[in-house]
């Protein structure tokens, strides 16, 4: 049975060409080293940077709920934090009765 052939006739590789050399290139140093930081301050949370969504993520390590908050900047994700860790701090205290 014959090997089926790939026919590629666009993009950067063509048969009879050598392929094209491709720099890597890394995106948004800035970002990923400032979110780096922060979760290196934050221990309670887990800080990355999305490369695609150009969104900084947090996720909660001090609760078994699933709590994530994102933003555009560090300072915006800072202050969400500080938000969801005293929305859950009222909630539990509602709950047992605290409030």
């Amino acid at each position: 049975m014959p090997k089926p052939r790939i026919h590629r006739s666009c993009g950067k590789h063509r048969d009879g060409t050598p392929p094209a050399r491709v720099v890597p290139r890394r995106f948004d140093r800035a970002k990923k080293a400032a979110a780096a930081q922060l979760d290196q301050l934050e221990p309670s949370w887990l800080v990355l940077y999305g490369e695609w969504t150009r969104q900084f993520v947090a996720f909660a390590r001090w609760t078994a709920e699933p709590v994530r908050v994102a933003a555009a900047t560090v300072e915006e994700l800072r202050e969400l934090m500080r938000e969801a860790e005293l929305s859950a701090m009222f909630r539990h205290a509602y709950e047992w009765g605290a409030a």
